[in-house]
């Protein structure tokens, strides 16, 4: 009996040690187990941590490039002046605030004066490096005199800042003279023309359009005076900018009502007096006078009405000369074509849309186009040129002898007439060169069987030289001022004297 006991109690206790030795394994694999997903959990965090460094390096980067991208678009990205978007943003606000008395906001626009003439003598890259260092002298200047400065577009630039009256005067002469001080520009000496005109709130209203539009009027006063540079708005320009604000509201109002009427000047052919050609010319009558196309029709072209005005005149001018043409003695009609309307992309199917409006065959109607084609694009203008051609409408390269064309242009460009300038007109009595010039182009002319007109004929005496050297067709007060329709029957028609030359 006391060995059974023993021997249970010795069972007992090898049970108890495998109990013992299983819980030590247990407790070892849990250990292990919390070891590795311990280090699990730490390779996990090394990596997390890993990923945020890493996402917190591109955040940066794209917080960089956003900033960056922001900046310029901000800038001019050539001369690094602030663009114009951000500058009128940057008036809107300051306008909002009064400077203490006796001071005022001031807006300076600044105009570098042929331009081009600096392209053709350094380059485009030279002219790219001209404006840069202009971008820079007005960096200086602004950051002296606590002004913003910034490049409004092409050659324009423009300065804010607050100013008393007397000192705005001597910081637009500052301006002048760091801006027209001499610049070595890819080895050449380069010295810049200056156009300022300024407005302060002295005078405008205190709005970005009231002050930029006082500045543009100063700026204008500058361009169109000789000698004067610099020009402050003051309140005698007052009545010139309400005068000028009521003609763009009576111009448009002209426009949209069809207003403008098409008038006819003479084109007489020597040779042939008993027809008659005629340019189309814009006139615009109103119950206190005539306005002249000079002041009416580039302010159309600025405020965008220009290609609606010339499409309205074309088809009015092509139905009042529909009848004239059957008739027998209108032998064709002559509109003028901006150079820029030209090399739109729309030009060929715009005028298709008017070609096909219009009454008058194709072949009696011409096209005039300045020398301004030359400098465009040679190649561009042809390909236009050449298309306008196949759809039959003629074409006439307007003010030949101003500067820009030469024999090898014209024999490139499908041209059917040649005008000549009133400039060499003027001086045919009284130069011999122009009279050589103008019988050689003559000859060529008939040679190579393209039509001539000599333009600006005022005079018996230029009539009687251009019949000499052989110029059939004339323009000009001697035959005729432009008339308005009803005129032009009178004189020319079934019922009047068409005798287009003064005997």
């Amino acid at each position: 009996m006391k060995a059974d006991i023993s021997k249970d109690n010795s069972d007992d206790a090898r049970l108890l040690l495998k109990k013992i030795e299983q819980e030590r394994n247990a407790r070892l694999s849990a250990e292990r187990a919390l070891e590795d997903k311990s280090r699990e959990l730490l390779e996990a965090s090394r990596q997390l941590e890993e990923t945020k460094y890493e996402l917190d390096q591109q955040m940066e980067t794209l917080r960089s490039e956003r900033d960056r991208v922001l900046t310029l678009s901000r800038l001019d990205l050539l001369t690094r002046l602030i663009n114009r978007a951000t500058f009128v943003s940057h008036l809107e606000e300051v306008l909002k605030t009064n400077p203490h008395d006796g001071y005022y906001h001031w807006l300076f626009l600044i105009d570098l004066r042929g331009f081009k003439k600096i392209n053709s003598l350094v380059g485009q890259h030279g002219g790219d490096l001209v404006l840069k260092e202009v971008g820079r002298r007005l960096q200086e200047a602004a950051f002296a005199s606590n002004s913003l400065a910034a490049r409004l577009g092409g050659n324009e630039f423009a300065i804010s800042t607050v100013l008393s009256t007397r000192d705005a005067a001597n910081f637009s002469d500052f301006l002048r003279s760091i801006l027209e001080a001499s610049m070595n520009i890819l080895g050449r000496r380069v010295i810049m023309d200056v156009n300022i005109g300024a407005a302060g709130t002295n005078i405008a209203e205190a709005t970005v359009e009231s002050l930029r539009g006082a500045a543009d009027f100063a700026l204008l006063k500058c361009r169109t005076s000789n000698g004067r540079r610099v020009c402050l708005f003051d309140a005698s320009m007052q009545d010139e900018v309400v005068e000028k604000l009521d003609l763009e509201v009576r111009l448009r109002q002209a426009i949209r009502d069809k207003q403008i009427e098409p008038w006819f000047q003479p084109i007489v052919d020597a040779s042939t007096p008993s027809q008659v050609s005629f340019e189309v010319l814009a006139r615009w009558s109103r119950p206190d006078g005539m306005i002249s196309p000079g002041t009416f029709i580039p302010l159309a072209t600025k405020l965008g009405f220009r290609r609606r005005l010339d499409a309205d005149l074309f088809l009015k001018a092509s139905e009042l000369a529909a009848p004239w043409i059957e008739e027998g003695w209108l032998k064709d009609l002559s509109f003028n074509v901006p150079p820029s309307d030209l090399f739109l992309p729309s030009f060929l199917s715009d005028l298709d849309a008017l070609l096909e409006e219009s009454p008058l065959p194709n072949d009696r109607i011409v096209m005039e186009i300045t020398e301004a084609v030359f400098i465009e694009d040679l190649e561009a203008a042809r390909e236009k040129l050449e298309a306008i051609k196949a759809r039959g409408v003629r074409i006439a390269l307007d003010d030949f002898g101003t500067g820009y064309s030469n024999l090898r242009s014209m024999i490139a460009l499908p041209f059917s007439k040649i005008k000549l300038d009133r400039s060499l007109i003027a001086e045919l009595e009284s130069n011999d060169r122009v009279t050589m010039l103008v019988s050689a182009v003559t000859q060529w002319a008939r040679a190579v069987n393209i039509g001539l007109v000599a333009e600006g004929v005022e005079n018996e005496a230029q009539f009687t030289v251009l019949k000499a050297l052989g110029c059939s067709n004339l323009q000009g007060y001697y035959f005729g001022h432009a008339l308005p329709a009803q005129e032009v029957w009178a004189r020319y028609g079934r019922q009047g004297d068409k005798e287009a030359l003064r005997a």
